[in-house]
């Protein structure tokens, strides 16, 4: 098990994560939540729906993260599937009213 999680790179926090290590992965979200969250806020301009959308972000990551081809790239993968589900919330919103 990684010892400090908080100093080591993406690319082992993800390997970790892969190998099972859920305090790992925990550690991923601490580290990005803030950035998860205001690229959601960016696209919805909804602070209640960014949380959403960054809790969202996160289950996807994890049930995806054996897909991440380059883990170095985790930021913007991250912030990929932020933008991307920020997008589908609100065409759902949408749809609704």
């Amino acid at each position: 098990m990684l010892a400090i999680m908080e100093e080591h790179s993406d690319r082992d926090l993800v390997e970790a994560a892969r190998a099972g290590q859920v305090a790992a992965f925990g550690t991923i979200v601490e580290r990005y939540q803030q950035l998860v969250c205001a690229v959601a806020y960016s696209s919805c301009g909804n602070a209640a729906l960014s949380e959403d959308v960054a809790q969202e972000t996160f289950v996807a990551a994890w049930t995806t993260l054996a897909r991440l081809e380059n883990p170095d790239r985790l930021k913007s993968w991250l912030c990929s599937i932020a933008s991307n589900k920020a997008r589908d919330a609100l065409r759902k919103r949408k749809r609704e009213v």
